[in-house]
């Protein structure tokens, strides 16, 4: 991906001149918040996904989701197709919220999402010299088991992405049913889905910094013990495994849960943002399935 100079932004980070576009707030209490917690969505989905998260945020938490164009309110922006434009949409104001050294951020990324979280705080470290004190990659395995194959979705007829979206579960069949709305929707889709299938994990921009957290669930068919492992070796800090019960959509059957287990996490790590220059512990571990 290629870097691209900001000229909001500098090392030296300050939210001035920041234009939010990026971001949607569920959940935001001005002074009282100590974390940040920024939630980026999976294929085709919007900002509004995460809106049922905040219910479970302490008073102490605010609750970032970001919201690419061609969704809900945006609906009518033109759909980002490669990945260094999505991480680029998004980066200026996810490092401003690294402007606080004493208020960690915490970056959670769901399938598509979970992908895009990765290179997001590739590029933390790699222009602004930060990151997420905590990265929680959910429902994809680690880019570096992806497959190669002729095969992509972007490019499938119709009717084969549509029995693909509802193996996965997670989208009400009168959804799928209703023609109009779907020839809206698939559009997005496949768009979102090019994003994944025309990126390359660079290699050369090293090894993540920061605590990473892979979690799946059990029953999802994309992701198996092997990829979502793999994700130990993009970090050289502390890493575990976590499987929730459920399907490829998990947050969706247990939303409560998940975020209850999310704080909990939160609960857990240093109170101070990870710096990529700081060298930390290589041994990572797994929990138990």
């Amino acid at each position: 991906m290629n870097s691209r100079a900001q000229p909001e932004l500098r090392p030296a980070i300050t939210t001035r001149g920041v234009t939010a576009k990026a971001l949607r707030a569920f959940a935001e209490h001005g002074a009282r918040d100590r974390i940040n917690l920024v939630c980026i969505p999976w294929c085709g989905a919007g900002a509004s996904v995460f809106r049922r998260f905040a219910a479970c945020v302490p008073d102490d938490m605010a609750l970032h989701a970001v919201q690419l164009p061609g969704r809900e309110e945006c609906f009518g922006q033109p759909r980002l197709r490669r990945m260094a434009d999505v991480v680029n949409y998004m980066l200026p104001e996810v490092a401003a919220l690294c402007a606080d050294p004493h208020k960690p951020m915490v970056l959670f990324g769901h399938s598509m999402g979970a992908v895009v979280a990765f290179e997001l705080t590739r590029a933390l470290a790699r222009e602004f010299h930060v990151g997420p004190s905590l990265l929680i990659v959910s429902g994809h395995g680690s880019p570096t088991t992806r497959r190669h194959t002729t095969f992509q979705w972007h490019t499938a007829v119709d009717a084969d992405l549509i029995a693909n979206i509802r193996s996965l579960g997670g989208t009400p069949e009168t959804v799928l049913l209703d023609g109009p709305l779907m020839r809206t929707l698939l559009p997005l889709m496949k768009a979102d889905y090019e994003v994944l299938e025309t990126y390359t994990p660079h290699a050369a921009t090293g090894a993540l910094h920061c605590p990473l957290i892979a979690c799946a669930g059990r029953e999802d068919r994309e992701v198996t013990l092997q990829t979502l492992n793999a994700w130990r070796d993009t970090t050289n800090a502390e890493s575990i495994v976590h499987w929730f019960d459920g399907h490829h959509f998990y947050l969706h059957e247990t939303p409560v849960e998940v975020m209850q287990t999310i704080l909990s996490w939160i609960a857990q790590m240093p109170r101070r943002p990870t710096s990529p220059n700081i060298a930390p512990n290589t041994s990572p571990s797994v929990s138990p399935l």
